[in-house]
Order: structure tokens, then C-alpha cells, then sequence
């Protein structure tokens, strides 16, 4: 999975995910920086299986519409988050702290878990640290009414340097993806660690 970090705002980085394969998917940077910080032996995307790790989302507020119907009604975001034309994720972009990235890439923290929910298996890819996953007070949007694929995500109002500057806007943060469609969302793509970490 391509996840990308690079300079953006004067104290922040801009991070981008590929959460599909591109048609014009390239192997893994050679360019990449991320080993002049991270030992390459913690590089990686583990793949575990857990069969209760669903229940988490059953404590989950599962929101009304489709992801696409409630941005700009239940929240926004600070980039257009990308869709293909049945409404399923295929990129999103955030700012964050380059620290941050460094530790999520370094605590294995970017990881696919195989789960049971609602009756079937799904496949969960997490971008953040686990107790921020599973937090009872994300909430779940689908991708659309399949239900095959949702997003977890933290509602949180929007901040400038750690500061709220718009207590009324609920900015979303992505925080996992819940997926039963491996036709989309490869495992052999979702596993395979391209952490592009770009400092120029």
C-alpha cells in the first residue's frame, strides 16, 4: 500500500494513502527517506487475524447516509477524499506531523486485521494507532448501500496548531477502513509496505 508523506504546510506534512491499486501502480519507491529514520526491519504491514476485533464497530454509531452524502452535512474534510463512481475509496489525503508518520511506521501501526462482522469476513486496514481505531466514539459511513465496504472515522472539530478555530465544524479523520471486497481493496497490495517519505 502506497502511503506517502512530503512537505505541505510550514509546520506539517501532507500525507497521501492509495488505497487501490493504480493503473499506473509503481513498485515501491527507491527514492524514499523513511530508512534514514525507521530501522527497515520495522517496515512492514502486518497481516493478523483476529475474529472478535469486529465487535469493536458494534459500539459504533453507524451514520444514516453513504460517506459521499454526509460530507458537508455531518462533516468535512481537509482535502477531497477520492471515490470511484459506485462511491468505493480509492485515495485520501491529511495533514499531520512528520513524527507522527515516522511512529505509525515504526510501531507497526499501518496493519491489515481479518475479522469477523455482521455475519462474514471482512478485512480492516488501520491508519492510525489502535486505541484511536477502535475508540467507541468513532462512527462508521458506508461506502454505499452494498454495505461490503465502511469507513471508521474520528469527528473532531477543526484544529490549526492544536488550537480549534471552528467548534461548529466537525472535520473527519480517517481512521480505518472495513472492507469485504478483496477484489478491490488486493491483500498482496494492502500488505506490501511503500512508505514514500519525500523531505525536499
Amino acid at each position: 500500500m502506497r502511503i506517502t508523506c512530503s512537505p505541505g504546510f510550514p509546520g506539517s506534512m501532507i500525507g497521501s494513502i492509495d488505497l487501490q491499486p493504480s493503473k499506473y501502480y509503481s513498485k515501491p519507491s527507491i527514492n524514499s527517506k523513511i530508512t534514514d529514520y525507521v530501522d527497515p526491519e520495522l517496515i512492514t504491514i502486518p497481516y493478523v487475524e483476529d475474529s472478535e476485533f469486529g465487535l469493536h464497530f458494534d459500539n459504533m454509531k453507524v451514520m444514516n447516509g453513504t460517506y459521499k452524502d454526509e460530507m458537508h452535512v455531518s462533516y468535512d474534510v481537509e482535502f477531497t477524499i477520492d471515490v470511484d463512481k459506485k462511491g468505493y475509496i480509492t485515495q485520501f489525503e491529511h495533514t499531520f506531523q512528520l513524527e507522527r508518520y515516522l511512529d505509525l511506521v515504526r510501531t507497526q501501526s499501518y496493519k491489515v486485521i481479518k475479522t469477523n462482522w455482521r455475519g462474514q469476513t471482512f478485512h480492516v486496514m488501520t491508519y492510525s494507532y489502535l486505541e484511536e481505531v477502535i475508540h467507541p466514539k468513532n462512527v462508521l459511513f458506508k461506502c454505499n448501500n452494498a454495505e461490503d465496504v465502511f469507513v471508521v472515522a474520528e469527528l473532531m472539530p477543526h484544529r490549526v496548531g492544536g488550537i480549534v478555530v471552528q467548534p461548529n465544524n466537525l472535520y473527519l479523520h480517517f481512521r480505518a477502513l472495513i472492507s469485504a471486497r478483496d477484489d478491490l481493496y488486493p491483500l498482496d497490495y494492502m500488505c506490501e509496505p511503500d512508505f514514500d517519505l519525500s523531505l525536499d
